[in-house]
């Protein structure tokens, strides 16, 4: 496991994710503007045209607000699709294709509501690369 190490990357971003656990079917339009809105609310302050040139590790932890609770691991990775196209397009990474990303991990933190809800991601170095 490659998490282990310092992230390179921290931040936490003002994303409130939403359940996608109500079936995604074949439609792509709402995923699209889901992703759109996330970018829009990120830029500038989170747009970084400077993708790094290796292959990286994410940990997106979902920090629950005041009277949100942990979802199934599964959704939670669902639900961090459309903010991983969003990051993607804000220059964080050439592409999400597995050259780039090659390990991703999901977790919620609970103990820090006050903060939430918002989604800090952590990019790390692969140790192998």
């Amino acid at each position: 496991m490659i998490f282990h190490t310092r992230p390179i990357l921290e931040a936490i971003l003002p994303i409130n994710l939403k359940s996608q656990n109500t079936g995604r079917g074949n439609a792509w339009y709402g995923t699209a503007e889901a992703r759109r809105a996330m970018q829009e609310a990120l830029y500038p302050e989170y747009n970084r045209n400077d993708p790094f040139d290796y292959p990286v590790g994410v940990l997106y932890t979902r920090v629950c607000g005041v009277g949100q609770r942990s979802w199934d691991n599964d959704n939670l990775a669902i639900s961090c699709k459309q903010l991983q196209d969003a990051l993607t397009a804000l220059g964080w990474w050439h592409d999400d294709s597995d050259k780039w990303l090659r390990c991703l991990a999901y977790r919620h933190d609970t103990s820090r509501r006050q903060q939430g809800p918002a989604v800090m991601v952590s990019v790390f170095r692969l140790e192998d690369e």
